[in-house]
């Protein structure tokens, strides 16, 4: 069987053990990195909905006047995208 690596053919029965090895580590991250990368996306969407939710709902009886009382939370803080 041949694998392509950066344009170039090579025989698999003729790669040692340890570049098989490297090349199934290759695959296998690269397929976790798709998941996270959607994983990624989806808790961004989440955030979102939540975030626009307690925006919403979040009632003028509860706002606490005190200047003693230290915020917990504002809005979602932009989350860095992930490298490719």
């Amino acid at each position: 069987m041949a694998i392509t690596i950066d344009g170039k053919s090579y025989d698999e029965t003729k790669l040692d053990d340890k570049c098989k090895n490297a090349i199934v580590q290759v695959n296998s991250l690269q397929t976790r990195l798709r998941t996270l990368s959607t994983e990624f996306e989806n808790v961004k969407v989440l955030i979102k909905h939540h975030s626009e939710y307690l925006t919403a709902n979040l009632p003028a009886s509860a706002i606490v006047e005190s200047t003693t009382v230290e915020p917990v939370a504002t809005t979602a803080e932009p989350v860095e995208e992930p490298k490719s």
